[in-house]
């Protein structure tokens, strides 16, 4: 058997087929295709991050956004100027006499993403898989299908369709809970769960946390 595959079997027995379909569309490019920076989209709503405030913003939070067991939520991540710039910068730290197969699905598992534009999510998850796929091959490994799989099912669950309500009664401009789209769009507000996941050797499981509003 190979090394993710019967994590990788349990896993999507829960997808949907919806979820299944959108698991398997996900892919790799040649190198990420982040809109340029600053640029706005077609409706003026929003504004793509450039590369070196992304770099200066990352560099200013330290050295802790890198760790893969600390855990970075991007809640408006657009393509991924983000959320691939420190899942790059995690998997550059890894030594090369350490199980990448494992430290990098950790690095991934930690990194979560809110985007409520279904395109632009779509957009990232494929550039992150790409992040991921290319320092494979920078390092010329050799990883089974499973692998691949697995980094799937972490991108496919921890970057997420959703959107935050911005209606808190407490004010400021921090988000009290995040719902599901296409759901939240039609006024059933359901709060997320956010996915946990557990490594143990060469097995990996998925479990859900449910997410406490906000109290002042």
């Amino acid at each position: 058997m190979s090394l993710y595959e019967d994590s990788v079997r349990k896993i999507t027995e829960s997808f949907t087929k919806t979820k299944l379909k959108e698991l398997n569309s996900i892919k790799a490019f040649e190198s990420p295709l982040l809109a340029e920076g600053g640029a706005n989209d077609t409706e003026g709503y929003q504004v793509f991050t450039p590369e070196f405030i992304v770099h200066d913003m990352c560099q200013a939070v330290g050295d802790d956004i890198f760790n893969p067991e600390k855990t970075v939520l991007e809640p408006t991540s657009g393509d991924g100027a983000f959320t691939t710039y420190i899942l790059r910068e995690r998997l550059k730290r890894i030594p090369s006499d350490v199980n990448f197969a494992e430290l990098s699905l950790k690095c991934l598992s930690t990194i979560y993403s809110i985007e409520m534009d279904k395109d632009l999510l779509l957009k990232q998850r494929n550039n992150i898989y790409t992040v991921l796929v290319n320092e494979t091959k920078e390092r010329k490994l050799t990883l089974d299908d499973s692998y691949f799989e697995m980094a799937k099912c972490i991108i496919l669950t921890n970057f997420m369709w959703a959107m935050f309500n911005s209606n808190n009664e407490s004010g400021g401009l921090f988000f009290e809970v995040a719902y599901k789209m296409p759901e939240a769009s039609k006024g059933n507000e359901k709060p997320l769960r956010m996915p946990v996941w557990k490594f143990d050797k060469e097995s990996v499981t998925l479990d859900y946390e449910e997410v406490n509003p906000y109290e002042s």
